[in-house]
Protein backbone atom coordinates (compact mmCIF):
# COMPACT_ATOMS: atom_id res chain seq x y z
CA UNK A 1 0.00 0.00 0.00
CA UNK A 2 2.00 2.82 -1.21
CA UNK A 3 0.65 5.76 1.34
CA UNK A 4 -0.69 6.44 2.02
CA UNK A 5 0.17 8.84 4.94
CA UNK A 6 3.04 11.39 5.35
CA UNK A 7 5.31 10.41 8.10
CA UNK A 8 8.70 11.65 8.77
CA UNK A 9 11.58 9.53 9.01
CA UNK A 10 13.36 11.75 11.61
CA UNK A 11 9.82 10.87 13.46
CA UNK A 12 9.70 7.22 13.12
CA UNK A 13 13.12 6.90 14.36
CA UNK A 14 12.50 8.53 17.57
CA UNK A 15 9.70 6.67 17.77
CA UNK A 16 11.61 3.48 17.59
CA UNK A 17 14.42 4.54 19.50
CA UNK A 18 11.66 5.62 22.38
CA UNK A 19 10.19 1.95 22.15
CA UNK A 20 12.76 -0.01 21.65
CA UNK A 21 13.56 0.49 25.79
CA UNK A 22 11.01 -1.16 26.35
CA UNK A 23 9.35 -4.56 27.35
CA UNK A 24 6.79 -5.69 25.32
CA UNK A 25 4.13 -8.69 24.76
CA UNK A 26 5.31 -11.27 22.10
CA UNK A 27 2.39 -12.46 19.45
CA UNK A 28 1.25 -15.73 21.02
CA UNK A 29 0.98 -18.71 18.33
CA UNK A 30 2.56 -20.65 15.96
CA UNK A 31 4.32 -19.79 12.69
CA UNK A 32 1.46 -18.98 10.04
CA UNK A 33 0.03 -22.20 7.64
CA UNK A 34 -2.81 -23.40 5.60
CA UNK A 35 -5.27 -21.91 3.02
CA UNK A 36 -4.87 -18.58 2.22
CA UNK A 37 -6.82 -15.51 0.00
CA UNK A 38 -4.44 -12.55 -0.63
CA UNK A 39 -7.15 -9.24 -1.26
CA UNK A 40 -4.91 -6.55 -2.21
CA UNK A 41 -4.35 -3.01 -4.08
CA UNK A 42 -1.84 -4.87 -6.09
CA UNK A 43 1.08 -3.11 -8.03
CA UNK A 44 4.86 -3.51 -9.35
CA UNK A 45 6.68 -4.26 -6.85
CA UNK A 46 4.92 -2.29 -4.57
CA UNK A 47 4.07 -3.88 -0.57
CA UNK A 48 1.56 -5.79 -1.54
CA UNK A 49 3.26 -7.64 -4.02
CA UNK A 50 6.14 -8.07 -1.75
CA UNK A 51 3.58 -9.49 0.63
CA UNK A 52 2.01 -12.14 -2.06
CA UNK A 53 5.78 -13.26 -2.83
CA UNK A 54 6.65 -13.81 0.77
CA UNK A 55 3.28 -15.56 0.92
CA UNK A 56 3.69 -17.74 -2.48
CA UNK A 57 7.25 -18.94 -1.38
CA UNK A 58 6.40 -20.08 2.14
CA UNK A 59 6.04 -23.56 2.99
CA UNK A 60 3.36 -24.43 4.57
CA UNK A 61 1.50 -22.03 2.95
CA UNK A 62 -1.64 -22.56 -0.08
CA UNK A 63 -2.46 -19.73 -1.71
CA UNK A 64 -5.93 -20.16 -3.26
CA UNK A 65 -6.18 -17.29 -5.50
CA UNK A 66 -5.32 -13.65 -5.07
CA UNK A 67 -8.35 -10.88 -5.57
CA UNK A 68 -7.59 -7.50 -6.77
CA UNK A 69 -9.27 -4.19 -5.24
CA UNK A 70 -9.26 -0.50 -6.16
CA UNK A 71 -6.99 1.53 -4.01
CA UNK A 72 -3.44 2.34 -4.68
CA UNK A 73 -4.64 0.72 -8.31
CA UNK A 74 -7.72 0.19 -10.28
CA UNK A 75 -8.88 -3.65 -9.75
CA UNK A 76 -7.73 -3.76 -13.43
CA UNK A 77 -4.35 -2.61 -13.00
CA UNK A 78 -3.79 -4.61 -9.82
CA UNK A 79 -4.86 -7.83 -12.05
CA UNK A 80 -2.60 -7.30 -14.61
CA UNK A 81 0.38 -6.82 -11.88
CA UNK A 82 -0.67 -9.36 -10.26
CA UNK A 83 -0.81 -12.23 -13.09
CA UNK A 84 2.60 -10.66 -14.47
CA UNK A 85 4.33 -11.20 -10.80
CA UNK A 86 3.10 -14.50 -10.16
CA UNK A 87 4.11 -15.51 -13.71
CA UNK A 88 7.15 -14.07 -13.08
CA UNK A 89 8.11 -16.33 -10.18
CA UNK A 90 6.25 -19.54 -11.49
CA UNK A 91 2.81 -19.72 -9.82
CA UNK A 92 0.56 -19.09 -12.77
CA UNK A 93 -0.94 -22.12 -11.04
CA UNK A 94 -2.47 -19.36 -8.44
CA UNK A 95 -6.10 -17.57 -9.82
CA UNK A 96 -6.14 -14.06 -9.96
CA UNK A 97 -10.21 -12.81 -9.68
CA UNK A 98 -10.74 -9.04 -10.54
CA UNK A 99 -12.75 -7.46 -7.82
CA UNK A 100 -14.76 -3.94 -6.66
CA UNK A 101 -13.74 -0.56 -6.10
CA UNK A 102 -15.31 2.79 -4.30
CA UNK A 103 -14.56 5.58 -5.52
CA UNK A 104 -14.21 7.96 -2.80
CA UNK A 105 -14.02 12.60 -3.26
CA UNK A 106 -9.98 13.02 -4.19
CA UNK A 107 -7.85 14.58 -0.87
CA UNK A 108 -5.08 16.51 -0.36
CA UNK A 109 -3.28 13.83 -0.05
CA UNK A 110 -2.05 10.54 -1.64
CA UNK A 111 -5.16 9.65 -3.83
CA UNK A 112 -3.71 6.04 -5.28
CA UNK A 113 -5.60 4.96 -8.08
CA UNK A 114 -7.67 8.11 -8.60
CA UNK A 115 -4.56 10.04 -9.72
CA UNK A 116 -5.47 8.50 -13.42
CA UNK A 117 -8.11 7.07 -15.63
CA UNK A 118 -9.42 3.70 -14.41
CA UNK A 119 -8.31 1.87 -17.55
CA UNK A 120 -11.41 -0.50 -19.43
CA UNK A 121 -9.76 -3.98 -18.71
CA UNK A 122 -6.15 -5.78 -17.44
CA UNK A 123 -5.07 -5.66 -20.71
CA UNK A 124 -5.54 -1.89 -21.43
CA UNK A 125 -2.93 -0.47 -19.41
CA UNK A 126 -1.56 3.51 -19.86
CA UNK A 127 1.96 1.81 -19.63
CA UNK A 128 2.01 -2.26 -19.67
CA UNK A 129 3.43 -4.15 -16.66
CA UNK A 130 7.08 -4.22 -16.29
CA UNK A 131 8.32 -7.02 -18.44
CA UNK A 132 4.53 -6.64 -20.44
CA UNK A 133 1.28 -8.35 -19.67
CA UNK A 134 1.15 -11.92 -18.37
CA UNK A 135 0.23 -14.84 -20.95
CA UNK A 136 -2.20 -15.86 -18.53
CA UNK A 137 -5.75 -14.61 -17.89
CA UNK A 138 -7.88 -13.33 -15.05
CA UNK A 139 -10.31 -15.85 -13.60
CA UNK A 140 -13.92 -15.40 -14.36
CA UNK A 141 -16.40 -14.21 -11.87
CA UNK A 142 -16.35 -11.72 -9.13
CA UNK A 143 -13.86 -11.70 -6.10
CA UNK A 144 -16.38 -11.51 -3.30
CA UNK A 145 -18.14 -14.54 -4.54
CA UNK A 146 -15.15 -16.23 -4.59
CA UNK A 147 -13.46 -15.35 -1.70
CA UNK A 148 -17.38 -16.77 0.40
CA UNK A 149 -17.02 -19.74 -2.53
CA UNK A 150 -13.32 -21.17 -1.29
CA UNK A 151 -14.41 -19.88 2.95
CA UNK A 152 -17.31 -22.42 2.35
CA UNK A 153 -15.05 -24.87 0.21
CA UNK A 154 -12.83 -25.29 3.32
CA UNK A 155 -14.54 -24.28 6.38
CA UNK A 156 -12.11 -23.75 9.63
CA UNK A 157 -9.33 -23.44 7.14
CA UNK A 158 -8.89 -20.04 5.28
CA UNK A 159 -7.14 -17.18 6.49
CA UNK A 160 -7.76 -13.97 4.21
CA UNK A 161 -5.36 -11.14 3.83
CA UNK A 162 -7.33 -8.14 4.10
CA UNK A 163 -4.16 -6.17 2.80
CA UNK A 164 -6.11 -3.43 0.34
CA UNK A 165 -9.53 -1.56 0.93
CA UNK A 166 -12.27 -3.25 2.28
CA UNK A 167 -14.49 -3.53 -0.87
CA UNK A 168 -14.38 -6.89 -1.80
CA UNK A 169 -14.53 -8.41 1.54
CA UNK A 170 -17.27 -6.31 3.12
CA UNK A 171 -19.56 -7.23 -0.27
CA UNK A 172 -18.61 -10.64 0.48
CA UNK A 173 -19.89 -10.35 4.09
CA UNK A 174 -23.01 -8.48 3.09
CA UNK A 175 -23.56 -11.04 0.41
CA UNK A 176 -22.81 -14.33 1.92
CA UNK A 177 -23.00 -14.03 5.80
CA UNK A 178 -22.78 -17.31 6.29
CA UNK A 179 -19.12 -17.41 5.38
CA UNK A 180 -18.11 -15.01 8.55
CA UNK A 181 -18.46 -17.91 11.47
CA UNK A 182 -16.37 -20.68 9.01
CA UNK A 183 -13.48 -17.75 8.15
CA UNK A 184 -10.16 -19.37 9.74
CA UNK A 185 -8.60 -15.66 10.25
CA UNK A 186 -8.54 -12.24 8.64
CA UNK A 187 -5.13 -10.72 8.85
CA UNK A 188 -5.25 -6.71 8.50
CA UNK A 189 -3.01 -3.73 7.90
CA UNK A 190 -4.48 -1.41 9.86
CA UNK A 191 -6.70 -1.31 12.56
CA UNK A 192 -10.20 -0.32 12.60
CA UNK A 193 -9.03 2.85 14.56
CA UNK A 194 -6.41 4.28 12.04
CA UNK A 195 -9.08 6.09 10.84
CA UNK A 196 -7.05 8.26 8.28
CA UNK A 197 -4.78 5.53 7.02
CA UNK A 198 -5.33 4.80 2.93
CA UNK A 199 -7.47 1.43 3.21
CA UNK A 200 -9.57 3.03 5.56
CA UNK A 201 -10.05 6.30 3.93
CA UNK A 202 -10.55 4.76 0.58
CA UNK A 203 -13.74 2.98 1.60
CA UNK A 204 -14.98 3.82 5.47
CA UNK A 205 -18.12 2.06 4.97
CA UNK A 206 -16.81 -0.99 3.59
CA UNK A 207 -14.11 -0.82 6.67
CA UNK A 208 -17.20 -0.54 8.85
CA UNK A 209 -18.63 -3.67 8.16
CA UNK A 210 -15.32 -5.81 8.07
CA UNK A 211 -14.59 -4.74 11.66
CA UNK A 212 -17.59 -5.43 12.95
CA UNK A 213 -18.43 -8.74 11.46
CA UNK A 214 -17.97 -11.63 14.08
CA UNK A 215 -14.62 -13.38 13.05
CA UNK A 216 -13.50 -16.02 14.79
CA UNK A 217 -10.12 -14.75 14.94
CA UNK A 218 -7.65 -11.50 13.19
CA UNK A 219 -4.70 -10.56 13.32
CA UNK A 220 -4.55 -6.45 13.27
CA UNK A 221 -0.51 -5.22 12.58
CA UNK A 222 -0.90 -1.62 12.77
CA UNK A 223 -0.05 0.79 10.25
CA UNK A 224 2.18 2.49 13.06
CA UNK A 225 4.24 -0.67 13.54
CA UNK A 226 4.39 -1.30 10.10
CA UNK A 227 5.19 1.64 8.90
CA UNK A 228 8.38 2.20 11.54
CA UNK A 229 10.32 -0.45 8.60
CA UNK A 230 11.37 0.96 5.76
CA UNK A 231 13.98 -0.27 2.86
CA UNK A 232 17.10 1.50 2.96
CA UNK A 233 20.19 1.00 0.93
CA UNK A 234 22.00 -1.37 2.60
CA UNK A 235 19.21 -3.36 3.23
CA UNK A 236 18.22 -2.86 -0.86
CA UNK A 237 21.74 -4.51 -1.34
CA UNK A 238 21.12 -7.49 0.78
CA UNK A 239 17.92 -8.20 -1.03
CA UNK A 240 19.95 -7.54 -4.57
CA UNK A 241 23.07 -10.06 -3.55
CA UNK A 242 23.17 -13.62 -4.17
CA UNK A 243 21.95 -16.17 -7.07
CA UNK A 244 19.70 -14.64 -10.05
CA UNK A 245 16.18 -14.57 -9.02
CA UNK A 246 13.04 -12.92 -10.95
CA UNK A 247 12.51 -10.86 -7.77
CA UNK A 248 16.15 -9.97 -7.20
CA UNK A 249 16.24 -8.97 -11.08
CA UNK A 250 13.13 -7.05 -10.41
CA UNK A 251 14.13 -4.95 -7.11
CA UNK A 252 17.58 -4.30 -9.60
CA UNK A 253 14.78 -2.90 -12.45
CA UNK A 254 12.79 -1.14 -9.81
CA UNK A 255 14.11 0.01 -7.28
CA UNK A 256 17.44 -0.21 -8.36
CA UNK A 257 17.78 3.54 -9.65
CA UNK A 258 16.06 5.31 -7.25
CA UNK A 259 18.40 4.22 -4.78
CA UNK A 260 21.58 4.64 -7.25
CA UNK A 261 19.82 8.59 -7.48
CA UNK A 262 19.47 8.94 -4.11
CA UNK A 263 21.64 6.98 -1.40
CA UNK A 264 19.15 8.19 1.66
CA UNK A 265 15.95 7.08 -0.63
CA UNK A 266 13.59 4.47 1.44
CA UNK A 267 10.64 2.66 0.72
CA UNK A 268 7.57 1.43 3.16
CA UNK A 269 6.85 -2.22 3.19
CA UNK A 270 3.58 -2.08 5.03
CA UNK A 271 1.91 -4.92 3.55
CA UNK A 272 5.26 -7.21 3.72
CA UNK A 273 5.23 -6.83 7.42
CA UNK A 274 1.37 -8.06 7.89
CA UNK A 275 2.42 -10.85 5.96
CA UNK A 276 5.81 -11.60 8.20
CA UNK A 277 4.06 -11.15 11.19
CA UNK A 278 1.58 -13.96 9.96
CA UNK A 279 4.61 -15.92 8.88
CA UNK A 280 6.83 -15.82 11.61
CA UNK A 281 5.00 -14.38 14.97
CA UNK A 282 8.65 -14.60 16.58
CA UNK A 283 9.57 -11.29 15.17
CA UNK A 284 6.47 -9.25 17.34
CA UNK A 285 8.07 -7.57 19.67
CA UNK A 286 5.15 -6.37 21.23
CA UNK A 287 0.86 -6.88 20.91
CA UNK A 288 -2.13 -6.06 22.90
CA UNK A 289 -3.73 -9.23 22.62
CA UNK A 290 -3.73 -10.13 18.42
CA UNK A 291 -3.05 -6.53 17.62
CA UNK A 292 0.83 -5.84 16.63
CA UNK A 293 2.22 -2.76 17.89
CA UNK A 294 6.31 -3.65 17.79
CA UNK A 295 8.06 -5.57 14.99
CA UNK A 296 11.69 -6.46 15.64
CA UNK A 297 13.50 -4.89 13.10
CA UNK A 298 16.55 -7.41 12.93
CA UNK A 299 14.34 -10.14 12.94
CA UNK A 300 11.82 -8.70 10.16
CA UNK A 301 14.66 -7.50 7.59
CA UNK A 302 16.39 -11.46 8.18
CA UNK A 303 13.17 -12.80 7.40
CA UNK A 304 12.39 -10.38 4.08
CA UNK A 305 16.03 -10.26 2.76
CA UNK A 306 15.94 -14.39 2.91
CA UNK A 307 12.73 -14.65 1.72
CA UNK A 308 12.22 -12.19 -0.55
CA UNK A 309 15.43 -12.53 -2.70
CA UNK A 310 14.87 -16.07 -3.30
CA UNK A 311 11.27 -15.94 -4.71
CA UNK A 312 10.56 -17.76 -7.52
CA UNK A 313 13.94 -19.39 -7.55
CA UNK A 314 14.18 -23.28 -7.60
CA UNK A 315 15.52 -23.34 -3.95
CA UNK A 316 12.44 -21.52 -2.96
CA UNK A 317 14.58 -20.23 0.14
CA UNK A 318 12.06 -21.66 2.67
CA UNK A 319 14.54 -21.63 5.68
CA UNK A 320 13.87 -18.41 7.70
Amino acid sequence: MRRKILVSLVALSMVCAATSCSRGVPLDGPPGTGKIIIDADMGELNDDAQAMFLLAAAEGVEVLGVTTVGGNTWPEEGTAYALRQLELIGRTDIPVVTGETNVPAPREDYDGALDRPRPASHRALATPPHGGYATTRPAAGSASDFIADQVGRHPGEVTVFALGPATNLARAVREHPEMVPLVKEIVYLGADTEGEEFNRWFDPEASRVVFAAPFKRELVVTLEAAQRLTLDGKTYERVVTGPESPVRKLFKEIQGPLFAGDPGHRAFVWDAVAAAAFLRPEIVSDTDGRTVLEVDPDRFWDLYVTRIGSAGSPSRGLEP
